[in-house]
């Protein structure tokens, strides 16, 4: 370390600073140990019909070695602690005895307590970080063994667990093993054997009576177990309500855009409120038990003294310098590395056991069946035959006949090298035998065919394909293929990166096979407008790009991975009629021609061209065969309106004189012609840096951390109770010190004991009182900070979400405050009582020699030094810890979201190797930061040795009274005991204000323009929902490109607007302008008011939006359509009867009190998309954005919303964006956009005939 502290020094550090890990260490190692240990564990278990224990299997990955290290360690620093009081003694009473002869021999012993303290710390210190840097191995492996499991287990299972769950799991949980977990283990077993040391060399040394304050701290014992167990179980509920709390931040992160087109921002931030006031309280209770344990601590041994000073004085033993000094030595030693020990041991034991459980509850659910963790890009045969859980043995018996059964029924339709067969499939709803969502399906795909599977909102269409693919784990049945699938999941997947590697996703690249799949998505012509073309960052979640675009670089991504069997659900739904009757000829008929391809769609065109037509209908098969034979049975009627099918046939003879360009047009030299992006001055998104402060850690951060939750009067208050009650704690001792001077009739003088008695109590009352009230200001802190960054997340801009991950946001709500609420209060305490302990010491211990002020000067000044040099270094390298750890948060959030797609492409081994990386990253900065910290330890260890040799030595020398000197001596053994833990205590507290520091940068985020606008607009505005555009271009970053350019329009009240467009021509961005997300260039007035003038929420309020994604929150149905409380269940039930949900929300156990999943996962897209509807109806806004709100419902249902909206919103501007010509005919006025620009504002007709 003394290269990288000398670098550190000089500079800030990086990560190309640190130091490589061993092989033993790598991420890979360690998760690979637990797992097989874990997995061989689990399997025995199950044999004998037993839960398994994840505690057992991270007992196995202690070596052998390790253990002989931190073993070895313990022995010679609890010798070492021992052997000072037996030191202490010999040497007082040379003092006494005050012959000549002697003084080579205390010489000697001076010299001997020097060499004692300098191998008891190194024993220390080695132990210390064997245990620490084990404490981090343990971590990473069970982060990593999670991970293998979220690899393994189905979305649904996943969200129900929630993502906040299992972001706690691994950051607060994890890091239970990270801290001194380890080390208190070991060290438990040697405070128990330190109290029995003490005990025999006590009465072997000063008598029987001495030993009963000894037994007085034994008997302490079971009441610090009982605590730390109350403590643990305070810890689970604690982490239950961190839990939701961060489910809910996840959530609103991932839905921000929701939350400010609605304005609930006051809504979300009430109820993060409540929550964090629930876990406060929770927490607010474990410092209660916190402060009596450290107000025991710091009192326990002057009670201990007290109980046998009073029986030695009772009893008739004289107290001398030489008894009552090596009394107090054996005291110390107890408070240090006994009960210490001994309550940090229990606490942090007790802690562990409960974050294990938690991570093996969550290691214990029920694999996804067909789930496996190899790559599985092979070719392969599957068959699958999986039978629900909770189906009795007679029906298992049955099941297993009818398994064999269809064996033989696919073997005899002689399945061809890539055909599919699908027999008898039936899957479960939300793990009931009595609701199900697919029910005897059968049907076979041939080889080379396309097979469209149609039917309306919540048949079971994505549910099908989901469990061809393997992703659902509640069904029986037989799923028959040979080959490798390819899922392409109805909400399209684009992770932070660019383009191409979101295309390749880990392929390698062919430039001809890559150009034609680019040419066949319709994607050349967005390539050539985005700044960077294919290189271009798309940002978090893929926000830069427009829903269309994100399907098409989705459906690209699948058709470059080259399967057997493309099961594309809805793919086409995102994109207008031409690019999609673009893709739909070029792509899915000519690319994928031979391939067996399974296509859910609404659209007729589709099914015409289909080989086989699969109609679904509340999980049944309503029939199946070619188009024309459905529609000559009428079964297609059930899905389809007539009106439709003319508007369609209307549709396909004017869209070719529509007004976007016909891009198909290249000749095959385009097709393979590498895509170069159009020249302009845009740039890219850039993915932001995490925000890193460089230097010191100012007086003014700790400063603004009081004050965030504390007056500077309550400040100032508990400053004076620390440091009176640091003066109260040294009085009894110093009392002591005046006793055994007394000649023995004295000593037993009531007064002289009351008041040593009252002394004791003070120390008592006074260390409950400041360790309780530093503790709850500390945490009254922790709450104002949250709340801020909760409010300054929630006015942040929507560009800060695009360029900074999910995972690094959630790094701050979970791992940071995590930190700020309950490592730093501990901490800073912790370092306050022993730096003013030891600071106090030494001052006692120069007023018993004042020469003594010539050794402890140049003493502390190394040690000012020292502590200096190191902390330039440790706190960028904690700094980096905490950056390095963020990419790991931000992994498991991207992975989260994108498991179906990683797995059925095969990619979870690339996806483990990228999760170790991560890791190992963060823990080469980890290492370092323990590995800084003990380097210092060593240091001062043997700096404060030398001052327990000066002070003897000084003793002699001056020919001190023996009273003074032992004094000085139990006071200065004890400075070498805490020194070195003092400095890195505060150490500590640096690095954990680092946490602080990253939260209060949140709270100073820049907020969007408008929320600190006061001026309020008319009542009732808007009443008419009249919109001027003037001049409006707008950005979404700076230097990025204009994706409205100078749009100039007049949009009267109560008119309905149809915006149409190719993909990415700018309809998306023209509401995010009238939605000021951003502000746009130019003005937009509504009913003569500019939305510029007036607040941002009151904006945003006046205006309903539907967006292009539907977004819903885990909670009651009844909260997702009316989360301010404003309607009656009447009204609710007429929405949804509105949007033909009333009977699928009449069918839910607790109707309106149905409990939805994070992201309303539990119901079907279509279904989100007519619960999001129904919610615009309620508002009755007077103006009304609808950005393709029926993309993912049938035609049939479409046809009906589309009446009612007429019906209920004919008093409104309407505005609606589609892609489907019919959907925006009957519109007054329909906006034509091309490139960000005006193409064409008038009448549907004027429109046709002028193109």
């Amino acid at each position: 370390m003394n290269g990288v502290l000398k670098e550190g020094s000089q500079r800030p550090l990086d990560q190309s600073d640190f130091l490589p890990l061993s092989d033993e260490t790598s991420g890979r190692f360690v998760t690979e140990k637990l797992r097989t240990s874990w997995e061989s564990k689990k399997h025995h278990c199950k044999i004998h019909g037993k839960r398994s224990k994840l505690w057992k299997s991270v007992f196995d990955m202690l070596s052998v070695k390790d253990v002989i290290i931190i073993l070895t360690g313990n022995v010679l620093y609890t010798t070492s602690r021992l052997l000072f009081p037996l030191f202490l003694g010999y040497f007082v009473s040379m003092l006494m005895s005050a012959e000549a002869e002697n003084t080579y021999l205390i010489c000697a012993c001076a010299l001997a307590m020097c060499l004692n303290g300098l191998i008891g710390g190194l024993g220390m210190h080695q132990q210390d970080y064997k245990c620490e840097v084990l404490g981090i191995k343990i971590g990473s492996a069970l982060r990593g063994l999670v991970y293998h499991k979220t690899l393994l287990l189905s979305k649904q299972t996943l969200l129900e667990f929630t993502a906040g769950r299992l972001f706690d799991l691994i950051s607060n949980d994890v890091k239970r093993m990270e801290e001194e977990t380890v080390k208190f283990f070991f060290l438990t077993p040697f405070a128990v054997l330190s109290y029995a040391g003490t005990i025999f060399l006590i009465y072997s040394l000063i008598g029987w009576q001495a030993t009963t304050g000894v037994f007085f701290l034994c008997i302490l014992i079971p009441y610090f177990a009982v605590l730390s167990y109350a403590s643990a179980k305070l810890r689970l509920r604690t982490a239950t309500v961190s839990d939701q709390r961060i489910s809910l931040m996840n959530q609103v992160v991932s839905g921000i855009r929701a939350v400010k087109t609605h304005a609930w921002e006051d809504e979300y931030r009430r109820k993060t409120k409540d929550i964090r006031r629930n876990e406060i309280s929770v927490i607010s209770k474990r410092t209660a038990i916190q402060s009596s344990l450290d107000a025991l601590l710091y009192s326990a041994t002057p009670l201990a003294t007290l109980v046998s000073v009073i029986t030695m004085v009772l009893t008739g033993q004289t107290l001398t310098p030489a008894n009552v000094f090596m009394l107090l030595s054996f005291m110390g030693f107890l408070k240090l590395g006994g009960m210490r020990y001994v309550i940090y041991g229990f606490l942090t034991t007790y802690d562990a056991y409960v974050s294990l459980e938690r991570i093996e509850e969550f290691l214990l659910l029920e694999n996804l069946s067909a789930a496996s963790e190899g790559d599985e890009s092979k070719k392969r045969q599957q068959k699958v035959e999986s039978t629900s859980t909770k189906q009795s043995s007679s029906c298992l018996k049955k099941e297993a006949e009818n398994m064999e059964n269809v064996s033989l029924s696919c073997e005899a339709t002689e399945l061809g090298p890539t055909d599919l067969c699908v027999s008898n499939l039936t899957c479960a709803k939300n793990h009931r035998e009595d609701e199900v969502i697919l029910q005897d399906i059968n049907f076979v795909a041939p080889s080379k065919s396309l097979t469209v599977i149609t039917g309306p909102v919540g048949s079971g269409k994505s549910t099908l394909l989901s469990a061809i693919a393997g992703e659902i784990s509640d069904t029986s049945g037989t799923i028959f293929y040979r080959g490798n699938v390819i899922y392409l999941p109805q909400t399209a997947w684009v992770f932070s990166g660019t383009i191409k590697e979101n295309i390749l996703f880990g392929q390698p690249y062919e430039e001809s096979m890559y150009e034609r799949i680019i040419e066949v998505c319709a994607l050349k012509e967005d390539f050539q407008r985005l700044p960077d073309g294919d290189q271009t960052v798309v940002g978090e979640r893929g926000e830069v790009l427009s829903g269309g675009q994100q399907a098409r670089v989705s459906l690209a991504r699948a058709v470059y991975a080259d399967g057997d069997f493309y099961l594309l659900d809805d793919p086409l739904s995102a994109v207008d009629f031409k690019v999609g009757q673009h893709i739909f000829n070029k792509c899915i008929k000519n690319l994928l021609a031979d391939k067996t391809v399974l296509l859910t769609s609404h659209q007729q065109q589709h099914m015409e061209n289909a080989d086989e037509v699969i109609v679904l209908y509340k999980g049944h098969v309503l029939g199946k065969g070619r188009f024309i034979e459905l529609q000559g049975i009428g079964v297609i009627n059930a899905t389809f309106d007539p009106l439709y099918k003319e508007t369609l046939e209307d549709k396909t003879e004017s869209s070719e004189t529509f007004a976007w360009e016909d891009t198909e047009k290249h000749d095959d030299a385009e097709k393979c012609q590498t895509i170069h992006p159009l020249p302009n001055e845009a740039r890219s998104l850039e993915i932001a840096k995490e925000d890193r402060t460089i230097g010191v850690v100012t007086s003014k951060l700790y400063w603004d951390y009081f004050r965030s939750g504390a007056h500077p009067l309550m400040i100032t208050g508990m400053v004076v109770l620390i440091l009176i009650t640091q003066a109260v704690l040294v009085a009894p001792d110093l009392w002591l010190s005046f006793l055994a001077r007394l000649i023995p009739e004295d000593q037993k003088n009531r007064t002289f004991l009351s008041v040593f008695a009252c002394l004791v109590g003070a120390c008592f009352i006074f260390t409950i009182i400041r360790a309780y009230g530093f503790l709850l200001l500390s945490l009254k802190c922790a709450e104002r900070l949250h709340d801020k960054m909760v409010v300054a997340i929630l006015q942040a801009p929507v560009l800060f979400f695009d360029s900074n991950p999910v995972g690094r946001i959630l790094n701050r709500f979970s791992n940071d405050i995590g930190c700020v609420d309950e490592l730093l209060p501990k901490t800073f305490l912790w370092a306050i009582q022993v730096l003013l302990l030891i600071f106090f010491q030494i001052l006692v211990t120069v007023a018993t020699n004042f020469w003594l002020v010539f050794v402890v000067v140049p003493i502390s000044v190394l040690v000012v030094v020292l502590s200096n040099y190191y902390l330039k270094t440790a706190r960028e390298l904690k700094r980096l810890e905490s950056i390095s750890r963020s990419p790991v948060f931000a992994h498991f959030s991207d992975t989260l979201v994108g498991l179906d797609t990683i797995r059925t492409r095969g990619r979870q081994t690339d996806f483990v190797a990228a999760l170790y990386r991560y890791q190992d990253v963060h823990k080469q900065a980890y290492i370092m930061v323990i590995a800084s910290g003990r380097w210092l330890g060593t240091r001062l260890d043997c700096l404060a040795s030398l001052l327990v040799g000066a002070v003897a030595l000084a003793a002699v020398l001056v020919s001190q009274d023996a009273a003074s000197a032992g004094l000085a001596l139990v006071y200065v053994i004890q400075t070498l005991n805490m020194t070195q833990y003092a400095v890195r205590k505060a150490s500590e507290v640096e690095n954990y204000m680092t946490s602080v520091e990253r939260v209060m940068t949140y709270t100073k985020l820049d907020q969007e323009p408008g929320y600190e606008e006061d001026r309020q607009p008319p009542k009732d505005w808007p009443r008419r929902g009249s919109i001027v555009f003037r001049d409006v271009s707008l950005t979404y970053y700076p230097g990025g490109p204009q994706v409205l350019k100078e749009i100039n329009l007049s949009i009267k009240g109560g008119e309905k607007i149809g915006v149409a467009g190719r993909t990415g021509a700018g309809k998306s961005s023209f509401v995010a302008a009238l939605m000021r997300m951003p502000d746009a260039d130019g003005e937009i007035i509504i009913d003569d008011v500019p939305i510029k003038e007036i607040g941002l929420q009151q904006a945003r309020q006046g205006i309903s939006v539907l967006g292009q994604s539907p977004v819903l929150f885990s909670g009651s149905l009844r909260k997702n359509l009316d989360i301010l409380d404003r309607f009656q269940d009447a009204e609710l039930w007429q929405a949804l009867e509105d949007v033909q949900l009333k009977d699928f929300a009449e069918r839910l156990e607790a109707k309106l009190d149905h409990e939805l999943l994070e992201h309303g996962a539990n119901v079907s897209v279509g279904e989100r998309q007519l619960i999001c509807l129904a919610r615009v109806l309620l508002q009755r806004s007077k103006i009304v954005v609808l950005d393709e709100p029926t993309a993912h419902v049938d035609p049939d249902t479409e046809q009906t919303i589309w009446n009612v909206v007429r019906d209920k919103l004919k008093e409104s501007t309407v505005i609606t964006i589609a892609h489907r010509l019919n959907t925006i005919r009957d519109c007054h006025k329909i906006l034509v956009l091309k490139d960000g620009k005006v193409d064409g504002f008038d009448k549907f007709d004027s429109i046709m005939n002028y193109n």
